[in-house]
């Protein structure tokens, strides 16, 4: 007896249903993709008791609110959403995941429901749908911005969780005429780890999960560091410096000779400033022009300060007077400044000190050019028609604080003491499934679906998936129908190419104009005869190259582009390193800054590694997929072979190239227990040999029909 529920509710069937259903573990033709079981299409008729299940949707002008939290089954029914369900024969589940509702057929009184059912595995890619990494939450690791942060959390390098600050070289960071020995606050931006991506990930979609190698130190110490140009956060408050600053300091004489008496005598001071901007928002050259790297909006610049003076005056010296203006210049246009403040120069050192200020309400355009101007002026009136009096006077400006606010916010690097969010600062626009699929990709992962726990699945390599154990179909062979022998049927190319994803900075760019190949790519030749095609295995990470300085025993990546012998920072694609701390380094500061003046802020004997290499003196892992041609510092000892294709890979594709390697393809008589108690991990005994299952296709539940099934040959029974 063959039934099929809905959310825990029973459907009706047809008399005499039938229902074909394919079984698969994976693809091994192709390395790019993940298979799931499924069924063909399922016609279920319009019972009163179907109609309700499927909230009577077949009503034309049928319409209803639903709740995502509730069962996707009667009034809440979604057929835009999932919905559980299991087929079972006898009393045994044949199959569990998914129903999709594919299509409504109504014919006069007649209404039909054709469906489809997909395991589990398709129904965690369903879920993941078109989420986003910057979905997931990891408000609980928001923290400030602080160099105890950064410093903490080099001893969680192999929890797995939390986050970690790894020193990158983002170009610009070192301070300067340290030769990459002391290193800015800007070279530490907090990573995530992708075990925790991957717990999120799959609980979010509403699955659970097993995987030994998860729980492996080595999978615990990868991260995804941060990818943006800066550590951008968004703020309002773009700038603010509150240290008063000396902008004109003038002492002048006139005498009272050789000047036309129908002319004032007038003294103007100008002096364009520098606000001291910090962030790398406002980027200079010269300290007078700024350039503006971000993104635009709508800004307001707000200055103020206090100008003094003092004049020894003769006859008529009460009738001289001072102003001062405030100027910003966009694009060489003035677009703001302050109304002139005027000042009576009364003789004597009392003179009050004038206060000015300036708020200008700008639009500015990224890469817009921006000045600073103050401007004073000294004005000295005659006293009578002929006569002017000898003057000495001292003018002296201070700035004070300087404001740039946003009237929206935009991003803008963090400075210490910022609240750094998760959710601002994780790489964008990267799709969850994409992610999940490439972290596949990268360790040859197989996933199968949990057949007595809902929504559960196991996970584990290839090399590790197998559990060495048989289960006999000798018996259930067919041998009056024909069965088919493949040699080396699992081949369809010649070379297999593995491949991070291609980037623009310095190092990536600089391997492959040299050796015409990614940096940690590996392309793998069968050298079969009969095979020609390229098949290619890429995943959304770049590969990280590690640069080693002279003099220096710190190892670090490089990402920056370099423009003119200049290091710049740029975007980047996401990446995946594996994280250590180091100790017995020589002693190196963190600092404030990477200018000449930069301020200590912490003085270290370890730091914070990570790179594709587990340890960059000694490595025994890496996770480029190959050794590459050149490394960019000094190897004192350890293993380069311990790669992924080497690790993950190389086993496989020994045995599918073996000259013994073929495929098993024939009928066999399954029943319904066969179908429940099959395991994917057990090997297949068919007369003395060993077969993996690779796919059984059309079983029919009830109808005791023979089912084809795809095996592989096993090689090797262990790696």
């Amino acid at each position: 007896m063959t039934r099929l529920f809905i959310e825990d509710q029973e459907l009706d069937l047809t008399e005499g249903f039938s229902n074909f259903i394919t079984y698969a573990i994976d693809d091994l033709r192709n390395l790019d993709s993940k298979a799931t079981s499924f069924s063909k299409t399922i016609i279920l008729p319009g019972t009163a008791n179907n109609n309700q299940l499927f909230g009577n949707i077949f009503d034309f002008n049928n319409a209803n609110f639903t709740d995502n939290a509730l069962p996707n089954v009667q009034y809440n029914f979604n057929a835009s959403r999932q919905a559980r369900c299991r087929i079972e024969v006898n009393g045994l589940q044949i199959i569990k995941g998914i129903l999709r509702l594919l299509e409504i057929i109504v014919d006069g009184n007649k209404i039909e429901y054709e469906c489809a059912v997909f395991g589990e595995l398709g129904g965690f890619v369903s879920a993941l749908a078109n989420k986003r990494l910057q979905d997931l939450d990891f408000s609980a690791y928001d923290h400030t911005y602080a160099v105890s942060a950064i410093t903490g959390s080099w001893d969680n390098w192999n929890d797995g969780e939390g986050y970690y600050y790894p020193l990158i070289d983002y170009g610009g960071v070192s301070k300067v005429d340290s030769n990459k020995k002391d290193y800015s606050f800007r070279a530490f931006r907090p990573a995530l780890f992708l075990k925790e991506y991957m717990d999120k990930i799959i609980s979010n979609a509403g699955y659970t999960y097993e995987s030994a190698f998860f729980d492996t130190n080595f999978f615990k110490r990868l991260i995804i560091p941060n990818n943006q140009k800066e550590l951008f956060i968004p703020k309002q408050l773009l700038f603010q410096n509150n240290a008063p600053t000396t902008l004109i300091n003038e002492n002048k004489s006139i005498d009272s000779t050789g000047q036309d008496a129908e002319a004032n005598v007038v003294d103007v001071y100008y002096h364009d400033f520098t606000p001291g901007f910090t962030g790398g928002l406002f980027t200079t050259g010269d300290n007078v022009e700024f350039t503006y790297t971000g993104s635009p909006g709508i800004f307001q610049f707000i200055f103020w300060g206090y100008l003094y003076y003092s004049f020894n005056a003769g006859l008529g010296g009460n009738r001289n007077t001072i102003s001062i203006r405030m100027q910003l210049e966009v694009n060489g246009e003035v677009k703001g400044w302050n109304g002139e403040t005027y000042g009576r120069a009364g003789s004597g050192a009392s003179n009050p000190a004038i206060f000015f200020s300036s708020i200008s309400t700008v639009n500015i355009q990224t890469n817009d050019k921006i000045k600073f101007r103050i401007e004073v002026t000294v004005k000295r009136l005659r006293a009578f028609a002929n006569l002017y009096s000898a003057v000495t006077y001292n003018i002296q400006t201070n700035l004070n604080p300087v404001t740039v606010t946003s009237q929206v916010p935009v991003l803008s690097p963090a400075e210490l003491g910022d609240k750094i969010k998760f959710t601002e600062i994780m790489p964008r626009n990267i799709f969850q499934r994409d992610f999940f699929t490439s972290v596949l990709k990268m360790f040859n992962l197989i996933v199968d679906e949990d057949k007595y726990k809902e929504k559960h699945l196991k996970i584990e390599p290839y090399i590790d998936y197998y559990s060495n154990t048989a289960i006999d179909w000798s018996d259930k062979l067919d041998r009056n129908s024909p069965i088919r022998l493949k040699p080396m049927s699992e081949i369809n190319a010649r070379y297999y190419q593995f491949a991070y994803k291609s980037d623009g900075d310095f190092y990536n760019d600089d391997y492959r104009k040299k050796y015409n190949e990614g940096y940690g790519d590996r392309v793998f030749d069968n050298a079969l005869d009969f095979a020609k095609d390229t098949q290619k295995v890429e995943v959304i990470f770049a590969a990280s190259p590690l640069v080693g300085y002279q003099g220096e025993d710190k190892v670090v990546p490089a990402i920056f582009k370099k423009n003119n012998a200049v290091e710049e920072r740029t975007e980047h694609v996401i990446r995946i390193m594996q994280a250590k701390k180091i100790t017995g380094v020589s002693s190196w500061k963190i600092t404030n800054s990477a200018d000449r003046t930069a301020t200590t802020l912490s003085t270290n004997t370890v730091y914070p590694y990570a790179g594709h290499l587990d340890d960059p003196d000694a490595p025994v892992s890496d996770i480029n997929f190959g050794v590459p041609v050149r490394l960019y510092f000094e190897l004192a000892a350890g293993d380069l072979t311990a790669n992924l294709f080497n690790a993950y890979y190389s086993s496989y594709f020994a045995e599918i190239t073996d000259k013994d390697s073929r495929t098993l393809t024939a009928k066999f008589r399954l029943t319904e227990q066969d179908i429940f108690d099959l395991d994917f991990a057990k090997f297949v005994h068919i007369d003395g040999g060993y077969y993996r299952i690779s796919q059984i296709v059309d079983f029919n539940p009830g109808a005791n029909d023979l089912t084809q099934v795809e095996l592989l040959r096993v090689i090797n029974t262990q790696y």
